[in-house]
């Protein structure tokens, strides 16, 4: 009998052991962000990764895969196992924006990724150099009628391509849109003169703007940011209903394990409602706006199709 209770015994030892080195996660944990380095969303990626480093225990690594308006790194990750161990930072690019203006994307914002939690939401800077006659986007405008086609716009992403478009569109101006591989490039060009402007979410753009090295004309969220008290929105530059705020959430590929998803979750929302990281994340222009992951594909939904509002409304054609 005693034998039979020391097998026994060692038995559930050598099960819980196996269970704990099994358990997620067992080895570094890799967040592709499908945008350069330098972007609000790769910052936050690595806030993030940080604190999930500190919180699981196992080192999570943030690897940058830019390329095709964040297409590239999302359909990589799509096709990675649902084991938990490949995670993305996808958003309004990502989700929202690039199944409406790529004819040839290889993945599905919806069927292709597991949601885990919205982070942040932001709003995107109109960005001239300061030392040019820009001082509004009136002026701005003004220019633009008076020399079709000579006023130059940087897309580096999605929601740089659909607010430059939508000015466009409701203006009735012709502005050359100049593609990017990476937003820093984008600001770069236009620092240098070699395009008029570009859009770049706050985090992006700040370390220019309050330096003096750039100047925001308005911001395309519905409301000021308090980081940017004076440049005024999108609404109260006279483009009604202008809405056009950005959000970053953190995924995996379909079918993650639900065990995977919840201590993901957890995790995430403990760090989320840190102050201290509530408060570095709007130090940054991003607006701390946690929602869970069963929140997450209604509002995955909703926003694609609201973003497909805004292509349609801007009249671009899918490339």
């Amino acid at each position: 009998m005693f034998r039979s209770l020391i097998a026994a015994l060692g038995l559930t030892l050598w099960a819980s052991a196996l269970w704990a080195e099994d358990a997620y996660p067992s080895r570094n944990v890799t967040i592709v962000v499908p945008l350069a380095a330098g972007s609000g969303t790769d910052i936050m990626a690595r806030v993030l990764a940080t604190g999930l480093t500190a919180k699981l225990g196992k080192p999570f690594t943030v690897e940058n895969r830019p390329g095709a308006n964040a297409i590239t790194g999302a359909e990589y990750v799509a096709r990675q196992p649902n084991d938990g161990y490949t995670l993305m930072f996808g958003g309004n690019g990502t989700h929202s924006a690039n199944p409406h203006l790529a004819k040839a994307i290889k993945y599905d914002p919806i069927k292709d990724f597991t949601p885990v939690a919205r982070l942040v939401t932001a709003g995107g800077v109109l960005v001239v150099r300061p030392d040019g006659s820009y001082k509004s986007v009136a002026e701005l405008i003004r220019d633009a009628k008076a020399n079709p086609g000579k006023l130059s716009y940087g897309a580096p992403n999605a929601g740089a391509q659909v607010a430059g478009e939508t000015i466009k569109k409701v203006a009735g101006v012709d502005i050359t849109r100049v593609p990017y591989r990476a937003t820093p490039q984008a600001m770069t060009d236009v620092l240098g003169g070699a395009i008029t402007m570009t859009f770049v979410d706050v985090a992006g753009a700040l370390s220019n703007l309050t330096s003096g090295k750039a100047r925001a004309l308005v911001i395309t969220s519905a409301k000021r940011s308090a980081l940017l008290p004076d440049v005024p929105t999108m609404q109260e530059a006279g483009f009604k209903d202008f809405d056009l705020s950005y959000w970053t959430g953190l995924f995996g590929p379909a079918d993650l394990p639900k065990d995977v998803v919840a201590t993901l979750e957890r995790a995430t929302a403990e760090i989320m409602n840190e102050a201290a990281m509530q408060d570095a994340l709007r130090a940054l222009g991003l607006e701390p706006s946690y929602l869970p992951a069963a929140q997450m594909p209604a509002y995955v939904k909703t926003e694609l199709d609201r973003w497909g509002g805004f292509v349609r409304d801007a009249g671009i054609e899918p490339y």
